[in-house]
């Protein structure tokens, strides 16, 4: 599988020389797969921020390498703008840098800065904006008279409008409530299966890491405690608890369900994963009825 970021020995320091001093991160090396959807997980101060922040240039590793598709990001500063739109970060809470006066002028901001024609970035504006379900019918209103997840909508979609080859976003449906969650993860996942675009999500949630993510990676105290696919990491579901992260609900469910003696696979990480392995048990049970 292609490489699309790669991270390669890199640490970086907050406050070096200072009182402060703070090793954010600590000789980290880990791939993020082109095309798929990758999960980055830990606790607050854990290094995921910085992590992200340095995937597209913002914060320049204290030592090591930042690749992008086998190019070290660094090597030229003249090609970091091209990597900012080659790589888009959305921060969390991306609704409070709205600023422009129309949702359509919001979402075009981006386009607009890489000086493409006026055609052009209409196309990415309304293709955007389909991305993340906004009806053509909001374009001129502001987006301050909109609601909480439509304007986080709105943020994601600039972002999205720019194209870019490798989305990622920092607590994308932090805040939210879980209509708003739905739609946020929704318009993730149209973006990458429209575009075949890689996707990176730095979250706090197990479950939607285990809803959506297709490999994930663990940090913890700056360093990168696992990497791998979706199987490989909760497999290790008794040392993500000792470091205080909680494996997905129904995963602890499947487990207590296994230590009293029933039969079932170790890769359940979703209800929907949970209902299909338990059914048959179910039905077994009540002579073929379910």
């Amino acid at each position: 599988m292609e490489t699309a970021i790669e991270l390669r020995n890199v640490s970086y320091v907050y406050g070096d020389g200072t009182v402060f001093r703070t090793d954010a991160l600590d000789c980290v090396s880990v791939k993020i797969e082109k095309g798929k959807m990758t999960g980055i997980i830990g606790h607050t101060g854990s290094g995921k921020s910085t992590m992200v922040q340095m995937m597209n240039g913002l914060i320049k590793p204290t030592s090591g390498s930042v690749y992008l598709f086998g190019e070290d990001i660094f090597a030229d500063k003249k090609k970091l703008r091209d990597v900012r739109f080659r790589v888009g970060l959305v921060f969390q809470y991306p609704e409070y840098q709205l600023f422009e006066e129309s949702v359509y002028k919001d979402i075009a901001f981006g386009p607009a800065n890489m000086k493409l024609d006026t055609n052009e970035i209409d196309r990415r504006v309304r293709k955007a904006a389909m991305l993340v379900g906004l009806e053509e019918e909001l374009f001129s209103k502001s987006p301050f008279e909109l609601s909480g997840g439509q304007k986080r909508r709105v943020a994601i979609a600039g972002v999205m409008a720019m194209e870019p080859e490798v989305l990622v976003l920092d607590e994308p449906a932090s805040g939210l409530d879980p209509v708003g969650r739905n739609e946020i993860f929704k318009a993730i996942c149209s973006f990458r299966d429209v575009t075949k675009g890689t996707v990176v999500i730095v979250s706090h949630s197990m479950e939607d890491m285990a809803k959506y993510a297709d490999n994930i990676i663990v940090m913890n105290h700056g360093e990168c405690f696992a990497s791998g696919s979706k199987d490989e990491v909760f497999q290790r579901a008794g040392e993500l608890c000792t470091m205080g992260l909680d494996v997905p609900q129904i995963t602890s469910l499947i487990t207590r369900l296994k230590s009293m003696g029933m039969e079932l696979p170790d890769n359940i990480y979703t209800v929907e994963a949970a209902v299909k392995a338990l059914s048959p048990l179910v039905c077994g049970r009540r002579g073929g009825e379910c």
